[in-house]
């Protein structure tokens, strides 16, 4: 077998300067674009299905996968740039993409933060819908297949070779190859329905060992050995992350969203976290100090604001101000209310003589009623009346 490192194609083109990876069905190189001097990435079969004797369907197969692939423009799908068949050997031109693979990151003992996994899966879910959309599995969803581009939180999806079409409905040969702990149980049956579902249980495995770095139990072991669930694993994960995971890895495909939209779903945040996110939990931080404000139910947000044991609304220091103010005033206002018949009391005792009955209007038969406003008692900041003083 001629090496193909260092190899030279399409007369001088494309230089083979170092191999990348090989699997069951391809071998990828880095290799220089030559005239335009750019990095590339070329696929071509490798040795074991070079010496079969049913190498021509490997060729046809290998065909399949460029053109499948040359269907997308998506930032998150790696893409195709050229083909071309030299010495009998066909070969994919890709992008380049600098970084590592997601499974360089992560295995073996290096789970990434919640929130940055479930940045990269989003991301894959998007490209999955585009690739379904086009009648197409991937079949081959796992970190392996999931580039990190350097310097950048984008992930991009690659390797299509063992992707295949799917009709909703119909009954289709599977090929042998499988992912252990990425691939559900239909995969490994030789005719089973193709469907999304498929791609969602290799989507939700990733998740899976993105979390807690160990690659789940294979589909085929699980009926003698269950699956730990995430949070049995790393405890700090949220429960709706880890829902939605066992969801996507239900054993029956009818069991798992329909779609890799309804799986993505799952995964949304409700709104009491987004109130509880840190940022949320700094500004309730802040405004502890102030009085809550209380609203009618009728100017209340549709959200479960109310559920959170700090403030839940900030509120604008007129209003503050203005509800200290009832506070403060609201003794006095009592006080008030007890004075001014204490002091009319004393006043109208004073004018009567001792002994005689008081007439039927005292205050207009006395002439106070234009010393009234006199009485009115002064806002102080100590509310607590003074009692009036007895008559001498």
């Amino acid at each position: 077998m001629v090496p193909l490192v260092s190899k030279t194609l399409q007369n001088g083109k494309y230089f083979l300067s170092q191999e990348l990876g090989r699997g069951g069905f391809g071998i990828t190189y880095q290799a220089t674009h030559t005239i335009l001097a750019q990095t590339v990435v070329i696929k071509t079969l490798n040795e074991a299905l070079r010496n079969d004797p049913n190498f021509a369907d490997s060729e046809q197969r290998f065909q399949d996968e460029a053109r499948r692939m040359a269907k997308f423009s998506h930032p998150n799908i790696v893409r195709v740039v050229d083909f071309f068949t030299e010495d009998g050997l066909p070969y994919i031109v890709m992008e380049y993409i600098p970084g590592q693979t997601l499974a360089e990151i992560v295995l073996p003992s290096y789970p990434l933060p919640e929130a940055i996994a479930l940045h990269y899966i989003r991301q894959i879910g998007v490209a999955l819908t585009v690739v379904h959309q086009n009648g197409l599995l991937h079949r081959d969803i796992k970190p392996h297949n999931i580039m990190l581009r350097q310097g950048t939180q984008d992930v991009v999806l690659i390797d299509f070779g063992i992707s295949r079409e799917f009709t909703p409905g119909l009954t289709q040969t599977h090929t042998g190859m499988i992912s252990t702990g990425y691939a559900p149980l239909e995969q490994y049956l030789p005719q089973a329905k193709r469907t999304p579902a498929t791609d969602i249980y290799a989507l939700a495995a990733t998740l899976y060992t993105l979390l807690t770095a160990q690659v789940p139990i294979a589909a085929m072991l699980r009926d003698r050995r269950p699956l730990p669930e995430p949070r049995n694993l790393r405890p700090d994960l949220s429960e709706r992350v880890n829902r939605a995971i066992l969801r996507g890895m239900e054993m029956e495909p009818e069991d798992r969203p329909a779609n890799v939209d309804e799986w993505l779903a799952l995964l949304q945040p409700e709104k009491l976290d987004t109130y509880t996110s840190p940022s949320r939990a700094a500004i309730a931080t802040a405004i502890a100090p102030l009085p809550i404000h209380t609203t009618s139910s009728s100017s209340l947000q549709p959200s479960t604001e109310s559920q959170e044991p700090t403030q839940a609304i900030a509120i604008p220091d007129e209003n503050i101000k203005t509800k200290r103010g009832v506070r403060l005033r609201s003794p006095l206002i009592l006080a008030t209310a007890l004075l001014i018949p204490l002091t009319l009391a004393t006043a109208i005792w004073r004018i009567l003589p001792h002994g005689s009955t008081a007439s039927p209007n005292p205050i207009a038969k006395s002439g106070l009623t234009a010393t009234l406003p006199t009485l009115k008692p002064k806002v102080t900041p100590s509310p607590s009346p003074s009692s009036p003083s007895s008559p001498s």
